[in-house]
């Protein structure tokens, strides 16, 4: 009787344990997905308000800054220059802001998904016993 208490408590202990390591790699694997992340970009609406402004004051792709001289350059080479926020002082800030957010969010999605990755490839085998 003793014995089987004590193979009980060793079998919940090692299911609560697979089920921590099962739990991980779930929260990893979503965290590693875009859509699924939780971490978002904290400088997301104040970039799409910009970008909005940016469309309104300078078109899309910031068209009415490209100077006659410009684009008659652009017609000899066939090339066609885009202007974005960054290109812009007044939405400079913002535009950096953003990008190295989002810099850094992938870095973390990457990060989970190799953790995720080695998890799975350490669990592999266990995983349909």
């Amino acid at each position: 009787m003793y014995g089987t208490a004590v193979s009980e408590d060793a079998d919940d202990a090692g299911i609560k344990q697979w089920d921590e390591i099962l739990s991980e790699m779930i929260f990893l694997l979503k965290e590693a997905n875009e859509d699924t992340c939780t971490k978002v970009n904290k400088y997301q609406k104040e970039y799409d308000k910009a970008q909005e402004e940016f469309d309104d004051k300078y078109g899309m792709f910031g068209e009415k800054l490209r100077t006659e001289a410009e684009k008659a350059e652009e017609k000899k080479k066939g090339t066609h220059r885009i202007y974005m926020l960054g290109d812009v002082p007044e939405y400079k800030e913002i535009s950096e802001c953003y990008f190295n957010e989002l810099r850094a969010l992938s870095d973390y999605r990457d990060e989970c998904k190799s953790k995720a990755l080695e998890l799975f490839s350490k669990w592999f085998w266990d995983l349909w016993d």
